[in-house]
C-alpha cells in the first residue's frame, strides 16, 4: 500500500511536444469542370467559385511539458496541456467548406501505447465545449519495425492519427475554435509506474476542402 502511495505521489517524467504546425488543402479559386459532346473539357465560368481557409494553429502556443504528472478524469479541462487554435472560411469564400484534423509526424516511447495516455479535440461554441472525439494511444498504429530486445523507452514512429472520424463543417464566413488536449489519466487502483521516462512529439494538421 505504502509502495503503491508513493508511486502516485512520483511526477510521471515524460517530454510532451505538440507542434502547431498548419498543414491545409485548399484551393483559393476552384471551378467545377464539364466536358462537351466531342469529348474536351472546359470551365463552366458561371459555376467558378472562391475558397479560403486560414487557421491561427501556425501562431498559437504549443505545447511543451518535460514533467507531465498524473491528472484525474474529474480534471481534465482544467488541468490537461492544450493547444487553441481556429479555423475560418473568409467571408471571401462563396462556397462552404469541411476539414479533418490529424496528428501527424508522431514518435513516441513504447511505454505509451498505453490507454492511459489520452486526447481530446473539442469544439468550442457560446454553449460551451462539445466533444468532437477522443481516445488513447494504447490503439496507436506503430509504423517503424520493432527491434530484439529493445527498451520500454525506445522512440517510435506511428502512423497519422484522425482527431475527427466526420469532416467538420464550415460555412463561408464562419470561424470554429478548438481546442486539442492531451493528458495522462490518473488510476488510484492500478500501479502506473510504466508510464514513467517517456517522450512524445507530433504535430497537428489540417485539411480542408470545399463542399461542392
Amino acid at each position: 500500500m505504502n509502495e503503491k502511495k508513493e508511486i502516485k505521489n512520483h511526477i510521471i517524467k515524460i517530454g510532451i511536444f505538440v507542434l502547431a504546425l498548419v498543414t491545409i488543402g485548399i484551393s483559393l479559386t476552384y471551378a467545377y469542370y464539364v466536358a462537351n459532346l466531342s469529348g474536351e473539357t472546359s470551365i463552366d465560368e458561371t459555376n467558378a467559385a472562391i475558397f479560403e481557409v486560414t487557421s491561427s494553429l501556425a501562431d498559437t502556443t504549443s505545447i511543451t511539458n518535460t514533467k507531465m504528472s498524473l491528472i484525474n478524469a474529474e480534471d481534465v479541462k482544467e488541468s490537461a496541456d492544450k493547444v487553441e487554435f481556429s479555423v475560418t472560411n473568409s467571408i471571401n469564400s462563396t462556397v462552404n467548406g469541411q476539414y479533418y484534423i490529424y496528428l501527424i509526424d508522431v514518435h513516441l516511447t513504447k511505454n505509451l501505447y498505453n490507454k492511459y495516455f489520452k486526447w481530446e479535440l473539442v469544439r468550442v461554441t457560446q454553449s460551451g465545449e462539445n466533444v468532437i472525439d477522443s481516445g488513447n494511444f494504447g490503439t496507436a498504429m506503430r509504423s517503424d519495425p520493432p527491434t530484439p530486445n529493445e527498451a520500454d523507452n525506445v522512440l517510435t514512429t506511428t502512423t497519422n492519427i484522425p482527431l475527427n472520424k466526420i469532416a467538420l463543417e464550415i460555412p463561408k464566413g464562419k470561424t470554429d475554435n478548438l481546442i486539442f488536449r492531451l493528458w495522462l489519466e490518473n488510476d488510484s487502483t492500478v500501479n502506473q509506474v510504466d508510464l514513467t521516462n517517456g517522450t512524445f512529439q507530433g504535430k497537428l494538421k489540417i485539411e480542408a476542402s470545399p463542399v461542392k
